[in-house]
């Protein structure tokens, strides 16, 4: 009897996923500002994030890019108005695409005037309040669709404290920082039904090199407020008799 045939060789299994690159994390800063912007995007950049930047001019992302050139880092610009809605919105979904996903919203953007209660006429009042905050309105409302099902979702906005901007000199930003603070908290509840955070961050003292408090102090208090587990404010407080260091978080 002659020799049986081979068997033919049982079908290969099913090859095994590759393991899917985790996503990438995208930040949008809204108004970087002067005074800690730059500092604030090179601290999440630094943690792996993507950095991206709206602003009302040219040179302004110009001044960031070669800032953060200098720390090894690159950001994606564009320059959008917060009070005009459709347009922002386009701009933000447009950096969020090209970040790969949004995942944290920094609302910095402010309008301040000088002038007492009785010294500002009430259309300039208007005119601040529509970006400090019914344009924090607008970012929120754009933003909310692309950081739902994001991990670690967040939106930070910044609010000065009394002792920041005195009522009597800066009274429209005074008025426009308080409703900023109400709004966060009336949105806040909303949010986190659709599992983002809403935190606020209270600076109370002026940013600057000389301090009180100082920029990159102030960077890593947001970076401490967005990877806290829980909490609703973070305030940052110059040292004082009571409070040895200014650069802890304080969570109210």
């Amino acid at each position: 009897m002659g020799a049986m045939p081979p068997e033919p060789p049982s079908p290969a299994g099913p090859e095994p996923e590759s393991p899917r690159p985790p996503a990438s994390r995208g930040l949008v800063l809204v108004g970087p500002g002067s005074a800690f912007g730059a500092e604030l995007l090179i601290r999440f950049g630094l943690e792996g994030f993507r950095l991206g930047v709206v602003a009302r001019s040219t040179d302004t992302l110009g001044r960031l890019t070669e800032e953060l050139a200098s720390a090894g880092l690159t950001m994606r610009g564009a320059v959008a108005d917060v009070t005009d809605a459709a347009g922002f919105a386009t701009t933000l979904a447009g950096l969020a695409a090209d970040l790969g996903g949004l995942t944290v919203l920094v609302y910095n953007a402010k309008l301040s005037i000088r002038g007492s209660a009785f010294s500002v006429p009430a259309d300039a009042l208007n005119q601040t309040l529509a970006v400090n905050v019914t344009g924090a309105l607008t970012a929120v409302q754009a933003a909310t669709p692309l950081l739902v099902d994001r991990v670690g979702a967040t939106i930070l906005v910044t609010v000065a404290g009394n002792r920041t901007e005195p009522a009597g000199g800066r009274f429209a930003l005074a008025a426009g920082k308080a409703g900023l603070a109400a709004l966060a908290g009336a949105v806040g509840p909303t949010l986190a039904d659709q599992g983002i955070r809403m935190r606020t961050v209270v600076l109370d003292g002026r940013v600057g090199p000389a301090g009180p408090l100082r920029p990159a102090a102030v960077a890593d208090h947001f970076w401490q407020a967005y990877a806290a587990p829980r909490g609703a404010v973070f305030r940052l407080a110059p040292a004082g008799p009571r409070r040895p260091a200014a650069t802890l978080p304080l969570e109210v």
